[in-house]
């Protein structure tokens, strides 16, 4: 490498490894350490599982009995050492703590010892993570016929520019305090995600509470007047006298689940505020790979429609069920395991998925005369209905939450201008906060881009003060090199070379 910074030389590991033990060594291969060794606790194993980048996933720690580790002995680590992951995500670092020190690790990972009077492990640690000449030289050098991998002798003649020891430590004290920096932000930024499902779920909150819209009712005046409230309450009875008598005492209307809303609003069910329709059971010798697409529970995320799995029928067939067929701006819900770890499986449809036939177990919602649509979704996407689809779903290996359960949740109905007005205010404050989340997202990837590029000034000699004082680091390798001239032979490791 040329143009290096005065006092800087080019060198590679086995030049700054150890000087008294083998630099690198490979952990214990094929039958030495199989799956048959690991037990449920003992000694630790680190494993290409356990190294993150930067850092140590101890719930991914295997163990061995302390005879097994015994007889690894030759591949004990120490505080201090490095881990490099041979295998798979090649190039992974990591120290190993004071507590893990008499730890194993294994065929997929390298173990490092470095001669500190020539090296800092920190400056090494971060060389390995941001020097281009580090990247380049992995990707050339990995090798393997089903999976990426690097040996002993590679990782040796792995190429380091390397600094006089003393701006080593200013090069690490330096990026060590920047790093903490980027992490702050990094934390700080990433919270910011949860904070806007909070934000948008408090909105969502105050909407249908009729706090969003609290100033604009009292100065506009709208309110149901008593024949509409009327109109409401006779739907509501009737959707209360066609629910199954067992389930009418078992799982009766929790209206106390809706906050208090406005005397100018009326109580009512989801089964008040739309016309719900279930899917039909259609026969899977039906299915077709082409003609007109099934709308089924596996198709429906979270606010989404996802056709990787299709299912089809022919179309001269689907003419047949025609009720079944879902609209652009239909709202559809999965009834089997309706909730997932990314929230309710509940989505709009787009004008790309229309035209699709409902299956059974999916329901499709069309808001009534007394909701307008964009209403009803908004509520769909609510607190009060998920907690209420957690509570009603039956079944412990898949959830599925009926139609009279779905029907059955409270919804408050206010006018349909307020509705409107709800609308609007909660698309208006759900833009503003997915602006700042954009905003936060991009702050992210720009912290993470400074990064890299403080490493790239570190290791072209620009993040740090040269000192005319410092040992050159070319005397440092010629005296380290006298060292090992004079050792005693055998002096070095045993292990294996990988």
């Amino acid at each position: 490498m040329s143009g290096l910074p005065k006092g800087w030389v080019e060198a590679t590991v086995s030049q700054v490894g150890s000087t008294t033990e083998q630099a690198v060594l490979t952990g214990p291969f094929g039958a030495s350490l199989g799956k048959g060794d690991f037990l449920s606790s003992g000694v630790p194993v680190f494993t290409i599982g356990c190294l993150g980048n930067g850092y140590i996933i101890e719930e991914k720690l295997s163990f061995i009995s302390d005879q097994k580790a015994e007889e690894l002995a030759a591949y004990r680590l120490r505080e201090g050492d490095l881990m490099f992951s041979r295998m798979a995500t090649v190039g992974r670092v990591g120290f190993v703590p004071t507590k893990f020190s008499g730890s194993i690790f294994n065929y997929h990972l390298m173990r490092l010892r470095l001669c500190d009077a020539v090296i800092e492990p920190r400056f090494f640690y971060y060389y390995i993570k941001g020097a281009e000449l580090v990247a380049s030289y992995l990707a050339d050098q990995n090798r393997g016929a089903t999976r990426d991998g690097i040996n002993t002798k590679l990782l040796e003649q792995l190429p380091i520019s390397l600094p006089p020891l003393a701006e080593q430590k200013r090069i690490v004290a330096k990026l060590d305090a920047l790093n903490a920096r980027s992490a702050r932000a990094r934390t700080e930024l990433a919270r910011i995600e949860t904070l806007v499902s909070r934000y948008k779920q408090a909105v969502l909150s105050k909407a249908f509470s009729g706090e969003l819209t609290r100033a604009w009712r009292e100065s506009s005046g709208v309110a149901l007047s008593a024949s509409e409230k009327l109109a409401v309450a006779k739907a509501l009875q009737r959707a209360l006298s066609s629910r199954r008598g067992a389930r009418t005492n078992t799982h009766p209307i929790e209206f106390d689940a809706v906050a208090a809303i406005p005397g100018s609003w009326a109580h009512a069910v989801i089964g008040v505020g739309a016309d719900m329709t279930v899917g039909f059971a259609f026969k899977s010798e039906w299915f077709r790979v082409d003609g007109v697409k099934l709308l089924r529970g596996a198709n429906i995320a979270p606010r989404a429609i996802d056709w990787s799995e299709l299912k089809c029928l022919d179309a001269s067939r689907a003419q047949e069920f025609a009720r079944y067929l879902v609209e652009e701006n239909d709202i559809v819900l999965a009834m089997d395991r309706p909730v997932i770890s990314t929230g309710l499986k509940v989505a709009r449809v787009a004008k790309q998925d229309a035209g699709c036939l409902l299956v059974q177990r999916v329901t499709r919602f069309r808001a009534s005369e007394f909701v307008a649509q964009d209403f009803l979704w908004w509520f769909l996407n609510t607190q009060v209905f998920l907690a209420h689809s957690l509570h009603r779903a039956t079944g412990s290996d898949l959830p599925h939450i009926s139609g009279d359960d779905i029907a059955t949740c409270p919804l408050p109905v206010p006018p349909l201008e307020e509705q409107h007005e709800i609308v609007r205010r909660i698309e208006s404050a759900f833009a503003k906060i997915d602006r700042l989340a954009k905003e936060a997202k991009r702050a992210l990837e720009l912290v993470g881009r400074l990064d890299e590029a403080i490493l790239a000034k570190a290791f072209h000699g620009e993040l740090v003060p040269q000192d005319e004082n410092d040992e050159p680091a070319e005397h440092l390798l010629a005296r380290i090199r006298a060292e090992r001239e004079a050792a005693p032979k055998g002096k070095r490791g045993r292990g294996s070379r990988g």
